[in-house]
């Protein structure tokens, strides 16, 4: 049978399981198991773990695939993945019990308790609550500041990052404007160490990951005797699926701990994901957190942008931001859900209290359209929405892996300032990302970062004053156009563009403006 005609009747099975069935008999957890199968093998995603937990009952908890192409075991309901964003959801409620103990206020001012705080404008950061460190309105640019983040390893820092935040651009309104950010939620990790006198890891280990039983769930380093059953990232390099070696989870704390640093298993996410829905009771009776918090937690704060193709997939009227939590209606729910991104990781959650629906979803490669398609199937099957073939839907919007949207590429910006190859090259410095360095080596124009060594790469001049640079690590995605100009003194300002609209927001390159510095410097 034709592999698309197969498919489209599993889908139509599916729904009319749910369609003809009472909320007490959701569809059979092998025919989902099938769906989920197909997605991710027509996708090329090594592994995955999915969770349901619908109505009091475990419908779905199992692994599928490898944890590593290269030395292959396979993934159960145990193996350990990457949070990436959902770690933000576990930071927003470690906040909430230092406010149930009143140590802190979400409307206490964040430089209180972190004197060292600075935006780049000074009423702002008069003003800055810690609500507002979980909420994307800061008036600072979509992931602004991230290129102190990844790509990992580097050598930034947490003090790295309160520090270069006043440098950073505030170009949106203060409590108006949503943009996504990372730094803030780890200024809200060192802001929970500095009330609790523990670091951000320790806090949450003890005071929620612990309390909760979640044995298989980690806020620091993975320790070592977790490390056999833990997920690998994965990229498509030339149609092959290779292990994501620079971004294998290390031993040491990492800086964006607080922002999407957690490793977690499917079992222990499903068992968050049951705790709130239970109004911070756990399944055995304990209380971890109060209702009210919990409540605040889900509750809508900022607004964000609702296109028309959302809201006539989700049958949306808004869409917004909590505290730690996406919030939206879908079909006439509400529906509170959240995904994380990393390089060769992603995951998502999702929470639907009126249908006492729970699902998680993690896999251990960069796989936009896979995870997309397993939202709308699992979703869509208990809101009892019209079901649609999800996988070709989100395949044709963005391209599969077998056939990838080629991304549009921006021509060359332009510059009024004439520079030779030999006169752009020297030491440079920007404020918050720090000192890099242009020199000749074996004929060619060479860039390379002091404190992120895996952004190096050639420069070759594009038009007059503008260089093309292209990164080493093809893995990144992320090449750059480099672009001379003249501050109001006259002196040389170099600034940085994306090539494409292909590279993710989080190579923050708009935001850079790097000076000539001295060799002393």
């Amino acid at each position: 049978m034709n592999i698309k005609v197969s498919v489209a009747i599993l889908y139509l099975l599916l729904a009319a399981a749910v369609g003809g069935c009472s909320h007490d008999a959701p569809p059979k957890p092998w025919d989902i198991e099938q769906l989920v199968e197909h997605i991710l093998t027509a996708e090329r995603v090594p592994g995955a773990a999915v969770g349901i937990w619908h109505r009091g009952e475990p419908v779905l908890l199992r692994g599928f695939g490898v944890t590593n192409v290269e030395r292959p075991r396979p993934v159960d309901e145990h193996t350990l993945f990457k949070l990436a964003s959902t770690t933000k959801a576990f930071t927003a409620a470690a906040l909430a019990l230092l406010v149930e103990e009143g140590r802190i206020d979400w409307d206490s001012r964040v430089v209180d308790f972190l004197p060292q705080f600075r935006l780049g404008d000074e009423w702002i950061t008069r003003e800055f609550r810690v609500e507002d460190l979980l909420t994307h309105r800061s008036g600072l640019g979509p992931g602004a500041g991230d290129l102190m983040l990844w790509p990992q390893p580097n050598h930034y820092t947490r003090t790295d990052i309160i520090s270069g935040l006043q440098y950073l651009p505030v170009s949106g309104r203060f409590r108006a404007d949503y943009a996504y950010d990372n730094l803030l939620y780890i200024v809200a990790g060192e802001l929970i160490a500095a009330v609790s006198g523990q670091s951000f890891e320790d806090f949450v280990q003890s005071r929620l990951l612990s309390p909760l039983g979640l044995k298989h769930c980690f806020a620091g380093p993975v320790p070592g005797g977790a490390r056999d059953n833990l997920a690998d990232p994965h990229r498509l390099e030339n149609g092959t699926l290779v292990v994501d070696t620079p971004n294998l989870a290390g031993d040491q704390p990492i800086v964006l701990a607080a922002a999407g640093g957690m490793h977690c298993s499917a079992a222990d996410m499903l068992r968050w994901l049951r705790t709130l829905s239970a109004g911070g009771v756990t399944p055995e009776g304990r209380r971890i957190l109060s209702e009210q918090s919990r409540d605040r937690l889900w509750r809508p704060v900022t607004l964000m942008p609702l296109s028309e193709t959302r809201a006539e997939r989700d049958g949306a009227h808004f869409y917004a931001y909590a505290l730690g939590w996406r919030v939206q209606d879908m079909h006439g729910r509400r529906v509170l859900h959240h995904t994380g991104s990393l390089s060769g990781m992603y995951a998502w959650v999702a929470i639907v209290p009126e249908e006492e629906l729970a699902v998680v979803v993690l896999m251990n490669r960069s796989a936009g359209v896979a995870r997309q398609a397993l939202i709308y199937s699992l979703l869509n099957l208990y809101l009892q929405t019209e079901q649609r073939d999800w996988l070709a839907y989100f395949q044709a919007l963005y391209g599969g892996a077998s056939e990838p949207q080629e991304p549009e590429h921006y021509p060359p910006p332009e510059s009024r300032t004439v520079l030779e190859d030999e006169e752009l090259a020297g030491s440079y410095r920007d404020p918050w990302f720090g000192p890099v360095q242009i020199g000749i080596a074996e004929g060619r124009l060479r860039w390379r970062s002091l404190k992120s060594p895996r952004l190096q790469g050639t420069l070759e001049a594009a038009a007059t004053g503008v260089w093309s640079l292209r990164w080493d690590d093809r893995s990144l995605e992320a090449d750059a156009w480099l672009i001379a100009g003249n501050d109001e003194n006259g002196e040389l300002v170099l600034t940085m563009q994306p090539q494409s609209r292909g590279v993710d927001f989080s190579y923050d390159f708009p935001d850079l403006r790097f000076v000539r510095i001295g060799a002393d410097n």
